[in-house]
């Protein structure tokens, strides 16, 4: 079971910044579209979870400034545990 915060009719557009509370759509080396999202949980601190028709991904440290970072940069992040 997938976990999602976001609207599934409205997606945002790959290479847009998304706006607080929304995720962030990349495409990665093999044009899989990814949904980068953080993720608030009650008993943790945030998480950016990384999800596409293949898997998911959590990431537990990440920077301030994730929104701004390049496609790569959050490809190479999602990587990190």
């Amino acid at each position: 079971m997938v976990m999602t915060s976001v609207d599934s009719r409205r997606r945002p557009e790959p290479g847009r910044e998304p706006r607080a509370g929304e995720a962030r759509v990349i495409r990665d080396e093999d044009a899989r579209l990814w949904r980068v999202r953080e993720v608030r949980f009650a008993d943790a601190k945030p998480s950016l979870i990384f999800e596409c028709e293949a898997g998911f991904r959590r990431v537990r440290t990440y920077p301030e400034n994730w929104r701004s970072l390049s496609d790569e940069e959050l490809q190479r992040l999602s990587w990190k545990t």
